[in-house]
């Protein structure tokens, strides 16, 4: 078995965080790439989160480091328009890794065609600027929250209809 392709966006437009659906039963996914040419990465509610906490991480370690984030509009921001057309390809995420290289956010993902689990997995490789890298952190952010409210007693979903606590048992 080879490796499967690589994706490289050396400057993406396009990575937005995307929720399907009604609160409890929603899909999420990241669009990433550039507004014509963009792939669909399907992942799971926990993985965003996941992925704004490692964001917040890496610009407080570049903080510490005295590297700061221009806050002007000297930098590119992301698109706030839905991507276009079809993606050209819809994967999911296996694995995420942020870093930082030349001046960018370095994100990288491991991915695997949607649907198979028998495939080497393919690789998705973007630079973000790192004002894009807060608005995406922002936007995750707002995605997540919008979900079902969260019981202050166990941290689990409380449904419309109703929740069972199980700290109230």
């Amino acid at each position: 078995m080879g490796t499967e392709e690589r994706y490289q966006y050396d400057q993406v437009t396009l990575l937005s965080p995307f929720a399907v659906g009604v609160a409890g039963k929603r899909t999420f996914f990241l669009a990433v790439g550039e507004k014509d040419k963009w792939l669909r990465l399907w992942m799971e509610k926990e993985h965003l989160e996941t992925l704004s906490l490692g964001i917040e991480q890496l610009l407080f370690t570049l903080s510490q480091e005295g590297i700061t984030i221009p806050r002007t509009a000297k930098s590119p921001s992301l698109s706030d328009d839905s991507p276009s057309g079809l993606p050209s390809a819809e994967l999911e995420i296996v694995q995420m890794t942020l870093g930082y290289e030349e001046g960018k956010a370095a994100i990288e993902f491991l991915v695997q065609a949607s649907g198979s689990r028998e495939q080497d997995p393919s690789q998705v490789h973007c630079l973000a600027t790192l004002t894009q890298i807060r608005e995406l952190r922002s936007r995750v952010a707002r995605i997540c929250a919008a979900g079902r409210p969260l019981c202050s007693l166990c941290g689990g979903p409380i449904d419309p209809a109703g929740h069972n606590c199980p700290r109230l048992n």
